[in-house]
């Protein structure tokens, strides 16, 4: 496959956690997801202490993850409707700005990212010379998706990704099996049957479970059956940066038009240290339109 063809969703499936290429960590940080629950709990049914949906949302937002600029080295591993890929990508971001990656394969520089709320950019390299310029609206019809910039943001680092923004619309439940909480927009016997397929969703619906001693989402699940689109988020291998516990591993399906499957390893991550974001795109590179453009061919770079 040339990189051209089909990049853009390979690239914003890589920001739903979809690259890879570089060593992997020698040594695991143990997962935060049941390592300090204590035995005699889990004998116990698991106390539910939050009653409110909003009283265990402000618990999860309390314990994002937080910057102004944040950079990181990550691997990918991609599967994308059977073929496989593997990038190594530099990341930074200007919160609420800019995201700007800077993806290499086999120690090759292929292509150079820039995105901000409004516009989608990248240049692809490898002997092919190409650029494009978008917006979100050609990602979404890619994906079969409502993907923005903010969900984009949150996803990188394990923060909260709502679909819903209500936070009344979230019900608070505890999984009796491992003790995590989890935020819900259906009650929590549905949510429960729904992760196990023991029943089928009437509406779309958004599940998000939590560590229950951090309070860091440990997974995301969200599904849609009039468009028939799933996704799901799993964070496992968290550390601590800064004054902050991140997830060091992400791995996302996505099931819609194009099915991806993506393991994000995270290399390091630095916060708050001052970053450009150079992007520019050569004189020579021939631009690459998809079918929502071909009537709008502006040739302002």
């Amino acid at each position: 496959m040339m990189l051209s063809r089909g990049f853009l969703p390979i690239i914003l499936t890589l920001l739903l956690g979809h690259y890879g290429c570089i060593s992997r960590k020698k040594k695991d940080t143990p997962s935060l997801k049941t390592a300090h629950l204590e035995t005699d709990t889990l004998k116990e049914r698991c106390r539910m202490d939050f009653k409110s949906g909003k009283s265990l949302s402000e618990r999860m937002n309390a314990n994002s993850f937080l910057f102004n600029y944040a950079s990181a080295k990550l691997s990918c591993e991609l599967t994308m409707d059977g073929e496989e890929y593997s990038f190594t990508i530099n990341v930074r971001i200007l919160k609420d700005s800019v995201i700007w990656m800077s993806i290499s394969k086999l120690g090759i520089d292929a292509a150079r990212v820039m995105i901000t709320k409004d516009s989608v950019k990248f240049t692809v390299g490898m002997g092919e010379r190409k650029f494009f310029k978008g917006d979100f609206s050609y990602i979404n019809s890619q994906l079969k998706s409502d993907l923005d910039f903010d969900m984009l943001q949150a996803l990188l680092f394990g923060n909260s990704a709502a679909f819903y923004d209500d936070d009344e619309k979230l019900r608070p439940g505890r999984d009796q099996t491992d003790c995590r909480y989890f935020l819900s927009t259906v009650r929590k016997k549905h949510a429960k049957r729904l992760r196990k397929g023991m029943e089928l969703p009437k509406e779309s619906y958004q599940t998000i479970w939590l560590d229950p001693n951090t309070f860091k989402i440990t997974e995301i699940l969200f599904e849609d059956p009039e468009s028939k689109r799933k996704f799901n988020a799993n964070y496992d291998r968290f550390a601590s940066v800064g004054n902050f516990t991140v997830p060091m591993r992400a791995t996302f399906k996505v099931l819609a038009e194009k099915n991806l499957t993506a393991r994000i390893d995270y290399g390091k991550i630095t916060v708050n240290d001052a970053l450009g974001f150079p992007f520019s795109i050569p004189t020579s590179y021939k631009r690459i339109y998809f079918q929502e453009q071909v009537n709008v061919k502006d040739s302002v770079r």
